[in-house]
């Protein structure tokens, strides 16, 4: 990241400490006014006004994140469609405690069903994938078996109404 002052014009690495703001305020010489050695009216209190305006550097950027392993496209397409399965499995297993007649753990709101869907969906990918690598994925009766006790036991949780938390 590096700071472009927008008074002066300057860039600089380092964020800018309060000693050089201040003393930057007091002489600056810009094309409309000269340097003169009266003193200038201080804005009021309440505005706040940014001197320094922070743009992301490419190469900094870079530097910060974490570097992320390359996943072959055939590799991603797999996860993605053993997702996508798996999300219709999940939803099943949702609708039951969507319905009114429902005892424990009824879903009031479609978006609460929605985000439990999502948030179910994610979580159960990700210890499938911990369990198996991306090319031995797939929905099975015995996954669909461990998910539906799985839910059941999530959503006896809550009660008799679901609760986002």
């Amino acid at each position: 990241m590096y700071y472009y002052h927008a008074i002066t014009r300057e860039t600089q690495w380092d964020p800018p400490s309060t000693e050089e703001t201040t003393s930057n305020k007091q002489q600056v010489e810009t094309p409309a006014s000269p340097v003169q050695n009266t003193p200038k009216k201080q804005p009021p209190p309440t505005k706040k006004k940014r001197e320094f305006i922070e743009y992301h550097s490419p190469a900094k950027q870079k530097a910060e994140e974490p570097s992320k392993p390359q996943v072959d496209p055939v590799t991603k397409r797999a996860i993605a469609d053993f997702k996508s399965q798996l999300a219709k499995v999940v939803v099943n297993n949702l609708g039951k405690y969507n319905k009114v007649d429902c005892k424990e753990g009824r879903i009031m709101d479609s978006n609460d069903f929605k985000y439990l869907a999502r948030k179910l969906t994610h979580g159960l990918t990700e210890k499938e994938m911990q369990r198996k690598s991306a090319s031995e994925l797939c929905v099975t009766d015995s996954l669909k078996q461990r998910v539906r006790i799985y839910i059941s036991s999530y959503m006896s949780k809550f009660g008799p109404i679901y609760h986002r938390t």
